[in-house]
């Protein structure tokens, strides 16, 4: 598949990615820009056009950037609420993605938006938080309810999470036993995040999360295995390397530790790319070595970044292709197509998104 040519409202995007303001919209379907902003979840980025829409076109753009913002500040509030729940019955959790991470990137909540929450908890622990978050207005959504023993450990070997949904406050909340199974990551590998957390204070609210290092290391895992879809998880990985004062060597040796250097170097790549941002030297020798394959994976990110929000059949192999390339071991080659037939059966028998 070649990569398509940006639209006018795709090349505009990127011209603010890299910080620069379009002098005007000429040639510039508003509607179509609009709806890539909203895939991508860029809003926060939308202010500096705002003067030249026309007034009509200018309320609707406000209005989005507003409610995204008081969702966010919604968020934090239930989030806030759960991990106390959790907390008074001694378990614990670390908020990942969401609001505290635009906090621990930005300063401010508003800065990053997201359309859920994201907790990441132990497996031991699930049947007791589930009955905790019913208790806070959070009914099981997936998997389907009334599973048997042996039916959730089959579901939580191949699956990840699962997911609770409150109508109160429309608001899903994804429980995260896992990083990712498809990708192999094992249990140590998680224990290896969770390592060294810190504390973050948010309007009197206090959450414990992993550190800058470990977040940076999650941050690149997940745009990789999601092929950057959505634009503002390489704008997470841009600011972070601009802004947090990070051991990038470290990285890359935890990195290969876990098995998940290619993801690294391809996340950093495609940020230096589509953002301004000056790439640490410790990137040079992993870029260099694996320059082949590196440009395979970013060519076929940007294939998905500049092609359709939901990929058809095609676009559905073709990210499976990219997570063959993604870990060069053989055994990680039987094991993703054992997976993807597992999580298609657990998807139409179990429930599963």
């Amino acid at each position: 598949m070649h990569t398509p040519k940006p639209s006018n409202e795709q090349q505009l995007l990127f011209k603010l990615l890299k910080g620069d303001t379009p002098a005007s919209l000429e040639g510039i379907d508003t509607t179509k820009l609009f709806d890539l902003f909203r895939r991508h979840r860029l809003f926060p980025l939308a202010p500096v056009l705002l003067s030249l829409f026309d007034e009509e076109e200018r309320e609707r753009w406000k209005k989005a950037i507003q409610f995204r913002t008081i969702r966010s500040m919604h968020h934090i509030a239930v989030l806030g609420q759960l991990i106390n729940a959790l907390d008074k019955a001694g378990i614990e959790a670390f908020p990942i993605k969401g609001p505290v991470l635009a906090y621990a990137l930005f300063g401010n909540i508003g800065d990053r938006h997201s359309s859920d929450l994201d907790i990441l908890v132990r497996n031991k622990d699930m049947q007791h938080i589930i009955e905790i978050m019913g208790r806070e207005g959070f009914v099981l959504t997936y998997p389907k309810t009334g599973l048997s023993d042996r039916q959730w450990k089959y579901y939580s070997r191949y699956k990840k999470d699962i997911g609770l949904y409150s109508k109160e406050h429309n608001l899903l909340v994804e429980l995260h036993y896992n990083i990712e199974n498809y990708m192999g990551l094992k249990p140590s590998d998680v224990d290896l995040l969770v390592q060294h957390p810190v504390e973050t204070g948010i309007g009197g609210l206090l959450f414990k999360t992993m550190n800058n290092h470990h977040t940076f290391l999650y941050l690149t895992f997940h745009g990789a295995v999601h092929q950057y879809r959505r634009l503002f998880w390489l704008r997470d990985i841009a600011v972070a390397i601009n802004r947090w004062e990070l051991d990038h060597q470290k990285i890359l040796e935890d990195a290969q530790r876990m098995g998940i250097e290619r993801m690294v170097c391809v996340s950093v790549e495609l940020a230096g790319e589509l953002f301004s941002v000056e790439l640490p030297e410790a990137y040079s020798a992993c870029l260099a070595e694996n320059s082949k394959v590196i440009g395979k994976l970013k060519r076929a990110s940007l294939q998905v970044i500049l092609g359709s929000e939901y990929p058809a059949f095609r676009g559905k192999l073709s990210h499976h292709l990219f997570m063959l390339r993604l870990k060069p071991e053989m055994t990680h080659y039987f094991r993703t197509v054992k997976e993807i037939i597992n999580r298609l059966y657990i998807g139409r028998f179990m429930g599963g998104h």
